[in-house]
């Protein structure tokens, strides 16, 4: 078995890993933080072991492994060193795509909480992952991170395995496309404030970092925009602002301009990006503030290659765990954005 290590897969920026997301690099390996996050390898030989590190105090991380653009394992990550079988006993000369996806959110609340990627071992060889021809960014909340995908509709307990990051629209409209992609979300986060008004928990605030939302690991380091240059850009969020907005004037004053100021970074951080942003699901309290905001920054900027889309609620009687969209709720809502976003 020839073993081979992620710091100098990453040092030397092989092809031979392909990075999904944003990740920090050290000595140590490669640390993953978002949903989604994780590794893409192309290999032959019989089998393939990826070695990972974790940990976690309150909440513990799952992963899946995906085959040739199937699922073959979700599973979740041991304390400690996890020596993952990635793929055993298939022909040694055929090719073999494999991805490793985070299956939970990053997890601000748990300082132990960590997905690093050590090495990657195989009996063949590591084959060259080119890039595909679309990027895509996703920007979201819970519904984006896959937030009760995963469980039955009772389930009511806040716990990492009951998301499911490859079940969300996201990673579906990224999959119909075949587009390389990266997703930064968090459950009860909005535009300008968190489902219960902490001004701290607007996601804005933390989009030029890696990840701190987690702030270790190298997730607190300042994000290089260089690094991935998407062609698209999609926000999903407004629904945890809802009930503040209502509730507070304060926070209902600064909503608009908070989208607008949204709309301005992430346009000056992706100057060849077209903007989606869009908003529903789980209520439409705001859409008409939301569409007046983005109409604003167009008229503002002079920038029209932004949309914004308003998707169809869901039937609130058939939602999975947490009440929150099951995975054909979610397929729903990515088909139905790709009938509606304009040159897509």
């Amino acid at each position: 078995m020839k073993t081979f290590l992620a710091k100098a897969l990453a040092a030397d920026k092989s092809d031979k890993i392909k990075i999904m997301g944003r990740a920090a690099f050290s000595d140590d390996g490669i640390d993953f933080f978002w949903s989604a996050s994780g590794f893409e390898l192309n290999a032959n030989g019989l089998e393939l072991w990826a070695q990972i590190q974790s940990d976690y105090d309150k909440f513990e991380v799952w992963i899946s492994v995906w085959l040739n653009g199937v699922q073959t394992a979700r599973l979740m990550l041991n304390k400690g060193q996890n020596d993952v079988c990635l793929y055993r006993n298939l022909s040694s000369t055929n090719v073999k795509n494999i991805r490793v996806y985070k299956e939970t959110q990053a997890m601000g609340d748990d300082a132990k909480h960590r997905f690093l990627l050590k090495s990657i071992s195989t009996d063949g060889d590591l084959l060259p992952v080119p890039p595909q021809p679309l990027r895509m960014e996703f920007i979201g909340d819970s519904i984006t991170s896959g937030e009760g995908t995963v469980g039955a509709k009772g389930e009511t307990d806040w716990t990492s395995v009951f998301f499911g990051a490859t079940k969300t629209w996201a990673f579906k409209l990224a999959q119909k496309l075949g587009a390389d992609f990266n997703v930064i979300s968090q459950s009860g986060w909005g535009v300008v404030c968190g489902y219960d008004g902490n001004l701290d928990h607007a996601l804005p605030k933390y989009y030029g970092e890696v990840c701190s939302v987690a702030n270790r690991f190298g997730g607190e380091r300042e994000w290089d925009f260089s690094n991935f240059e998407p062609d698209w850009v999609i926000v999903n969020l407004g629904t945890n602002d809802q009930n503040p907005c209502q509730s507070r004037p304060d926070i209902s004053e600064i909503f608009e301009a908070g989208v607008v100021s949204f709309l301005q970074k992430i346009r000056a951080n992706n100057p060849k990006a077209k903007i989606v942003w869009c908003y529903g699901m789980i209520g439409h309290v705001l859409a008409e503030r939301l569409e007046k905001a983005v109409n604003e920054y167009k008229a503002n900027s002079g920038d029209e290659r932004v949309q914004f889309i308003l998707l169809p609620n869901i039937d609130m009687e058939k939602t999975g765990a947490l009440s929150h969209p099951t995975e054909i709720q979610q397929q729903e809502a990515a088909d139905y954005l790709r009938s509606q976003i304009v040159g897509l």
